[in-house]
């Protein structure tokens, strides 16, 4: 038996679950169709900087997260080699509104949410394998549960279904990508009780970029990103062991404490690279979050990336919007929108991480144009919390990596 929705959307993470919630909150039959049977420790998307708060509220689903335990960090401090005092770089004054990033457990983020889209009157389906899409108006859905066969009809089809998206493969959509420099691995940490969680951290020392991402309770995400060089560094039996010990850092007053934390998931590495496509749509399909393709995670944007796209989109299907030409606004949206990303990453990765002989000199020219409100780079650290679309289009300039490997 054929069932009929109004949207499919496959894939119940963050950015799927928060438009289904947000369609089924307006009265669309929605159905959610997600792989897992239990939400996996991914390693990534747990920090929401402010102007994806932002959209989150607009979305609907800002509460939804807070109810789950998110917790808000109203400050950064940078922590730099040799420099005497950390900056601050505080979140309240990104957007107006908003407190500060929210960081929470990724598993814990996507169960909430897909119990609140079920709340609203979404039908969440899980343990979904074999998805088959059929073009025509509606769009013929089938999927496997087990040994069943079951089918739906759709006036749309959201792929929400991650990078490797089997909705973006069927539909013809294709990913452009720029290949990495850097690589970035994660770890949750447990018992850090005694390290200050009203503030997150980035220190900058030896070859790495350190983060850290308070979710409150004594519980934080640390990352490393490291040059290409060190791809392999936080792999294998000894992963978790390596990244702890890189941890025992000199200019981080509270470094011996994570280094001495209990490890509360895997250890996993990542590729920092980008991929992005000028229209991630076709007849009867659209896609959104990394399935739409991604940003290096050594800024952090994946979560504010979701949540500008289900929140665009979610407008546009509530305005009737169903084909590509109907869609095209948000494509238009977020090609600019990956494209001013894309460069904050990278001038990220080339300051702190990328393999490099003049890795101080770069922080100290990157440091020293920080300080002084450079208008060349303090709008791209300040569009990485704000939004880029507070970018000045004239900072947009590739030309920045090559100054600064120049340093």
């Amino acid at each position: 038996m054929t069932h009929a929705a109004d949207v499919v959307v496959v894939g119940g993470g963050i950015a799927g679950a928060s438009l289904a919630c947000a369609l089924a909150r307006e009265g669309l039959g929605i159905t959610v169709l997600e792989a897992t049977v239990e939400y996996e420790d991914r390693v990534r998307g747990e920090s929401m900087q402010a102007w994806g708060v932002n959209e989150a509220r607009l979305l609907g689903v800002e509460d939804v997260l807070l109810r789950a335990g998110a917790h808000v960090a109203p400050l950064w401090k940078q922590y730099t080699e040799g420099a005497a005092e950390p900056d601050d770089i505080p979140m309240s004054i990104m957007v107006p509104g908003v407190d500060g990033a929210l960081n929470l457990r990724h598993p814990d983020a996507c169960l909430a949410l897909a119990d609140a889209a079920a709340g609203a009157g979404a039908t969440v389906v899980r343990g979904v394998r074999d998805v088959k899409l059929s073009a025509g108006d509606p769009v013929g859905v089938s999927y496997r549960v087990g040994d069943e066969v079951r089918e739906v009809a759709a006036g749309l089809v959201v792929g929400a279904d991650g990078r490797a998206s089997t909705v973006g493969k069927q539909a013809g959509v294709s990913l452009e990508r720029e290949e990495p420099f850097t690589w970035v691995a994660g770890l949750l940490l447990d018992g850090l009780h005694d390290v200050p969680d009203d503030h997150d951290v980035m220190v900058s020392e030896g070859d790495l970029l350190h983060l850290l991402l308070h979710q409150g309770g004594g519980r934080a995400r640390a990352y490393a990103a490291v040059g290409l060089s060190g791809k392999q560094r936080f792999s294998g039996r000894e992963a978790t062991t390596r990244f702890l010990e890189a941890w025992h850092l000199s200019s981080y007053p509270h470094a011996a404490a994570v280094a001495a934390a209990t490890p509360a998931g895997p250890c996993a590495t990542y590729p920092g690279d980008d991929t992005w496509t000028a229209a991630p749509y076709s007849d009867g399909v659209v896609l959104i979050g990394d399935a739409a393709g991604h940003n290096d995670p050594i800024v952090g944007q994946g979560l504010s990336i979701a949540m500008r796209d289900a929140r665009l989109v979610g407008d546009l299907v509530l305005e009737g919007a169903r084909t590509p030409a109907q869609l095209r606004p948000y494509g238009e949206e977020r090609v600019e929108r990956m494209r001013r990303l894309r460069l904050v990453a990278d001038v990220l990765a080339v300051v702190h991480a990328e393999d490099a002989d003049n890795r101080r000199a770069r922080r100290r020219w990157f440091g020293r144009r920080m300080a002084t409100m450079d208008p060349e780079v303090f709008p791209l650290v300040i569009g990485a919390f704000a939004g880029p679309e507070t970018i000045p289009p004239d900072v947009v300039d590739p030309g920045i990596l090559d100054r600064i490997r120049g340093a």
